[in-house]
């Protein structure tokens, strides 16, 4: 028997000619700017944002500091600056910045940094960010801050065909505008109840009396029904925030036990526990998310888990871990997972996943701008581990349209860097280059998320 340390040498010799011959080919630097031109020519698919409405962006008042106030706030605080004064109301923009500024000054070179200062630049026409300039920013935003925005940010600029919207400050589901965007929806509410008042408030929300644990199931099934109505095509749960990512298979008792006790009020809740690893109903919990995950296989949706890095400052990374929904993918073979944010931290272990199971896909969306350099590490290492069709390489991730712009740069240069080494080092050819750039920036996503009438 040929042992496997003798074997593989000698079975993947012959397959590395083609990479010397191709780094051969003409000027590295004249290929980088063939790569990029023909990723830049992307009309992209975002698989994850939260833009909100246009009219409602329009309607507000709207300066560096609102721009700053999504993700990149949450470095300045990691930098030392005090949370409070992150959302201090009644000073003036000067006043703001002195606050601000000790702490950007170490902050800005993060990818949250990064995203800043290019939409800064870019959109508004202003490269530096200083107490001499945040005038001329203010004023900068607060001219563009009219309807056809988003027009010109998302379509003339990023050249972003649509987005897959999570809509999480609605509620009960509103189709978005379909110019820019197709509906994602959240059904974590249903599956985290901890008091008789959250019950209360999803028969608020659905219609449905709400007296035992089918109700609770007659519930989803109700707000679920008002998404499809609505154009909804994913699935989407954010419960990582809450718990760790492991979902057992429940029996109707355990949770039937579970919802009483719940309604009865017999479980005092600790201090704090809608962020607590404990979870005192944890059999509902996950008898309900199997139920969630029956509906979304029955109507053929995929779901779109978040994975990985938590927003904000302070949080139990650990139960982001993909790996604890290893068991998922074995029951629900036909169900497509998106799982979210390369898993960030857990990147390899997700890219185990993929490897193996033909239900997993990898979604870089937020990922560029967590860490730029992690992400094109991924990328590089995952589009020699996972099937390109199974990569999604960019969602934004953010409210405001100029940051999705930044961030979507900031995809574009990583994915069009990576992909240039991968045709200098003889993997592939530059034809096979832009077909990989047009998988991972728009046909995976499309195929996953076509708009539905």
């Amino acid at each position: 028997m040929i042992s496997r340390r003798r074997w593989f040498p000698v079975a993947l010799a012959p397959a590395a000619a083609p990479r010397l011959e191709a780094a051969q080919a003409p000027s590295s630097r004249g290929l980088a700017a063939r790569i990029r031109a023909a990723v830049d020519a992307i009309k992209v698919v975002s698989s994850h944002e939260h833009i909100i409405p246009e009219q409602e962006r329009v309607s507000q008042s709207v300066d560096f500091f609102t721009l700053a106030g999504h993700y990149a706030i949450n470095d300045v605080i990691s930098a030392g600056m005090a949370p409070e004064a992150a959302s201090a109301k009644g000073l003036t923009a000067e006043e703001r910045w002195r606050a601000f500024e000790p702490y950007w000054r170490h902050a800005r070179f993060t990818g949250y940094g990064q995203a800043l200062r290019i939409a800064i630049r870019d959109i508004y026409g202003i490269g530096e960010i200083s107490a001499a300039t945040l005038p001329k920013i203010n004023e900068a935003i607060a001219r563009r801050n009219r309807p056809g925005l988003y027009r010109y940010v998302l379509k003339d600029r990023a050249r972003i065909r649509y987005a897959v919207l999570d809509d999480y400050w609605n509620a009960a589901p509103v189709r978005p505008d379909p110019e820019f965007f197709v509906l994602a929806r959240k059904f974590d509410r249903f599956i985290l109840p901890a008091t008789a008042s959250d019950v209360a408030e999803l028969e608020k929300l659905t219609g449905i009396s709400i007296t035992s644990l089918n109700g609770l199931k007659q519930a989803m099934e109700r707000s679920f029904a008002q998404g499809l109505e609505a154009g909804m095509v994913a699935v989407k749960s954010t419960i990582a925030y809450n718990r760790e990512l492991r979902f057992a298979e429940t029996t109707e008792q355990a949770a039937a036990a579970d919802f009483l006790r719940l309604m009865r009020g017999e479980v005092k809740l600790p201090e704090g526990f809608r962020g607590r690893i404990d979870r005192p109903f944890r059999a509902l919990e996950d008898h309900m998310f199997h139920h969630l995950m029956r509906l979304a296989d029955a109507h053929r949706l995929p779901v779109q888990l978040h994975t990985g890095i938590l927003a904000g400052n302070g949080a139990f990374i650990t139960n982001t871990n993909p790996v604890g929904l290893t068991n998922l993918f074995y029951l629900y073979p036909r169900l497509p997972f998106d799982l979210f944010h390369i898993g960030y931290p857990y990147q390899n272990e997700l890219a185990a996943l993929a490897k193996l199971f033909p239900n997993v896909h990898v979604d870089f969306c937020w990922a560029h701008i967590i860490s730029p350099v992690a992400a094109g590490a991924a990328l590089e290492e995952m589009l020699e581990t996972v099937p390109v069709n199974k990569i999604l390489g960019f969602g934004g991730d953010y409210r405001y349209p100029e940051l999705s712009y930044a961030h979507l740069e900031m995809a574009r240069r990583n994915i069009a860097r990576v992909l240039a080494g991968k045709v200098e080092e003889g993997v592939c050819t530059e034809d096979e280059a832009a077909e990989m750039a047009r998988l991972l920036l728009a046909e995976n996503a499309a195929r996953l998320f076509s708009p539905k009438s």
